[in-house]
Parts: C-alpha cells; structure tokens; sequence
C-alpha cells in the first residue's frame, strides 16, 4: 500500500469510492476542493485507489482530518490507519484533531490504536448520534 497526496486525476476515483459510502457523489466539490488545496491524501493498492482522507487547518488554526474513506472492499486491511498515520507524519500544525459519530465503534477503535484519545462531543449534527472529537499531539 503506498498514501501519497491526490491529484486531480484521482478525483472521480476518489468520488466513486466516496459514493459507494454514502450513496451519491453529493461531495464531489468539497473533495476536489481539498485536492486542488493540497489537503486530500489518496490510499492505493497494485496503483488502485482504494481510499483517502482530506484535511483543512481551520478547527481553531489545527489540522482537522475531515473524511476518511475506505471502498467497502478494502476495509480491515490497515487502509485507515495508513492514511491517518500519513497526515501525523505531515501534519502542518502540532495538534490533529479528528471527529466520528458516536454509533462508527470501527472509527473509534482507529482513533484509539492510533493514540487519539477523546477530546469532546458535539451534539445536535446528526439527530440521536452525537460527534466524538479525537486529539493528538503530534510533535
């Protein structure tokens, strides 16, 4: 498996992957955007994109991973992990912040291999499932 930063040559890879997840290609905009930032890292196997997560540094002037996403087909492989580890390695600020509903236990448990450790709630984003911030120092 190699995580490197997308191009924009991944972008409908990446929008397919992202609508086999969620059922639409509704956030095809906001990932291209991150692409073309430079805040999308692509996960592939054998050159075949097989997930990816983008970021920003607007949560309070720290990195936020905002999406992380793996094809179905690939999941329990490390892939996750991988592309997470990959943005501790080039955070651009000392503190990565991430987030997952309180029913994603699989998010959860890859947060917490990784070292995050909870960080807050948000609640009222999504009816009966509140968000759960991750946090880590990363240097």
């Amino acid at each position: 498996m190699l995580v490197t930063k997308a191009t924009i040559s991944d972008l409908s890879m990446l929008c397919k992957i992202d609508s086999m997840v969620i059922g639409s290609e509704v956030r095809k905009p906001k990932i291209e955007q991150y692409i073309l930032n430079e805040q999308c890292v692509v996960a592939t196997i054998n050159s075949e994109p097989v997930g990816f997560a983008c970021y920003d540094t607007t949560f309070f002037e720290c990195c936020f991973i905002q999406l992380v996403i793996v094809n179905p087909n690939f999941r329990r492989l490390g892939i996750a992990g991988a592309l997470i580890r990959y943005m501790e390695e080039h955070c651009p600020t000392p503190k990565l912040f991430t987030s997952t509903n309180e029913s994603n236990t699989i998010m959860q448990q890859v947060c917490h291999s990784l070292g995050f450790i909870r960080s807050g709630i948000i609640e009222n984003l999504d009816d009966g499932d509140p968000e759960w911030i991750y946090f880590k120092q990363v240097r």
